[in-house]
């Protein structure tokens, strides 16, 4: 299978673009000899990266792997410069299996690490289970580190059952919330069905347990994935099975700043199944995950649901492959969002790293797919404030630095290229954009004393007012550097702010 492969699929209509994907920049391989997955990666504000996953290896940039028994695998967090050499490796785990599922940044430019943890030993002291003796349960697992690594406190939750925890997002009071699923009916589980729940955790800046809430009655349930919203609640999704059968629907639970459910979607009838969730500027919601191709009835595809934000579902796209996932998405701009993922060939025995484009009413603009002859899986992806984009997961293919079976695999992309856009419809213009403290906008006079607000990528508001002249600026040097949502009127442009 080739390196890089592109389809166009779609043009605007309105507006005149001769679009290229993002291209290989730099891409590494980090782990040893046995398996290696990144999960999760984000870039950070030294403009560097941080890689969350778990490494079942004991060599090469895995020396420091702590597991002895069953699958061998334990926590592992790679930091790398904005030059891509490596600052840090850290393994952290005990004698079973640690994960690093999602990672973090804090406002002090350490890390907050969430996964699961079997041990009773090395890294784990607290887990609510036997660490494996003699039942394999888990326990949710929070790891706080500092800017180089080293832990700063560490803490299981959960019961005697099997708990673990997917996601982590950062709250407006400078707390956390967790999300994942829980089987316990003890210890910090309010459970008394016992089975299977989607469990909801927020915790304070080092630890202690604010909440703890399951849902789902007695179906079994499991969250993977959760946005803030822009009224300040919370967008839950992940899988509902009803009846105990291993078939899944796509469950969504909208959820008000106090847990309280607003809104509860079911949505399909077999292997429906949501990794990630975000919300655009208009308060609609774009899910991706997995479910069963409605062509062969045997293998999963790809999934993307656009849905209200009062929780009805407006349109659906899956993918084509033979086998396939989506992972990931990211709004990156005011009508488009990336969908990362994975696409299979069953016949060939191989995969790629795959980024999907599309609009937001449903239209792919581009397919491109990153691998070579061997598996390839993409986990998790980010835009970066080059406009070019990081990505992880994991790949069999001997690429740099490669030590053999599955590596994780990091890899930078550049920013689309060659587009000129000529659109009527487009009223104002900003500018310079990345910026560091002003943004100059120029605007059309049908605007005069429109409101203009810009959100966070979060959804919090961080600026508004009226616009009041045809060449206005705005200071954003009060803004943490991320990137934010201009809204005018109805349109909105993505800015951001180094």
């Amino acid at each position: 299978m080739k390196a890089i492969r592109l389809t166009f699929l779609f043009m605007f209509i309105s507006t005149i673009v001769s679009a290229q994907a993002p291209t290989i920049e730099w891409e590494k391989c980090f782990g040893g000899t046995s398996n290696d997955f990144g999960l999760d990666i984000i870039q950070t504000s030294d403009h560097g990266y941080i890689i969350a996953g778990i490494t079942g290896s004991k060599d090469h940039d895995a020396v420091g792997n702590h597991s002895v028994f069953g699958g061998g695998f334990d926590a592992f967090v790679v930091k790398l410069s904005v030059t891509y050499t490596t600052e840090w490796i850290k393994c952290l785990g005990g004698s079973f299996d640690e994960s690093a599922n999602c990672i973090l940044e804090t406002s002090d430019h350490g890390f907050v690490v969430v996964g699961s943890a079997e041990s009773i030993d090395g890294d784990v002291n607290d887990n609510h289970g036997d660490g494996g003796l003699f039942t394999k349960t888990f326990d949710g697992w929070v790891v706080k580190l500092d800017s180089s690594g080293e832990i700063e406190w560490k803490k299981c939750y959960g019961g005697t059952e099997t708990d673990k925890l997917y996601k982590i997002i950062s709250t407006h009071d400078g707390n956390y919330i967790c999300i994942g699923n829980s089987n316990s009916i003890d210890g910090d589980i309010v459970n008394p069905e016992g089975v299977n729940k989607g469990w909801l955790l927020k915790i304070d800046s080092v630890g202690n347990i604010i909440s703890s809430q399951v849902y789902g009655g007695n179906i079994q349930t499991r969250f993977y994935a959760i946005t803030p919203t822009r009224d300040g609640g919370y967008l839950i999704a992940g899988e509902k099975i009803p009846g105990g059968f291993n078939v899944a629907n796509a469950w969504f639970l909208k959820i008000n700043e106090v847990g309280t459910v607003e809104w509860e979607l079911d949505y399909g009838t077999i292997n429906d199944i949501i990794f990630d969730v975000i919300q655009l500027s208009d308060g609609s919601f774009i899910a991706v995950g997995e479910t069963l191709d409605t062509l062969t009835n045997i293998y999963t595809v790809g999934l993307v649901l656009k849905i209200s934000e009062s929780g009805l579902v407006q349109w659906r796209h899956q993918g084509t492959a033979d086998y396939g996932r989506y992972t990931s998405v990211e709004v990156v701009s005011d009508n488009c969002f990336i969908v990362g993922g994975y696409s299979e060939n069953v016949a060939n025995n191989s995969s790629d790293f795959l980024l999907l484009k599309m609009s937001n009413i449903g239209n792919v603009i581009w397919e491109q797919y990153y691998g070579e002859t061997g598996w390839e899986a993409l986990y998790s992806f980010q835009q970066t404030v080059d406009q070019g984009f990081i990505i992880t997961g994991a790949t069999s293919y001997p690429w740099t630095g490669y030590h053999g079976r599955l590596d994780m695999w990091v890899v930078k992309l550049s920013p689309e290229t060659g587009i000129v856009e000529h659109d009527p419809t487009l009223q104002f213009q900003v500018y310079p954009n990345p910026t560091q403290n002003i943004l100059n906008l120029q605007i059309n006079p049908a605007l005069l004393n429109t409101p203009y607000k810009i959100y966070s990528i979060t959804g919090q508001l961080a600026l508004s007012g009226n616009l009041t002249s045809e060449t206005m600026q705005l200071n954003i040097e009060s803004f943490t550097e991320g990137i934010y949502i201009l809204q005018i009127g109805n349109q909105t442009r993505k800015i951001v702010k180094f």
